[in-house]
């Protein structure tokens, strides 16, 4: 509680949010935020992976096409 107390007097920015209880949604969109940009990257990769496959088939096709 003394460490809250703190805190609340270090900053009256944080002193704000965390008196109107807005700390919870800044949280949440932190959150939120977060999740977004890891989903992102994982599709992202997949999307990547695709490719690659798809380039390696390709230069792999031509490759025989050349040695036949």
């Amino acid at each position: 509680m003394i460490m809250l107390h703190t805190l609340l007097q270090a900053n009256p920015i944080e002193g704000f949010f965390f008196g109107s209880g807005k700390s919870m949604v800044v949280g949440g969109v932190a959150v939120i935020i977060i999740l977004g940009l890891g989903l992102w990257m994982w599709r992202m990769e997949v999307r990547i992976q695709r490719l690659d496959e798809a380039v390696t088939r390709q230069a792999n096709g031509s490759n025989e096409s050349t040695t036949a």
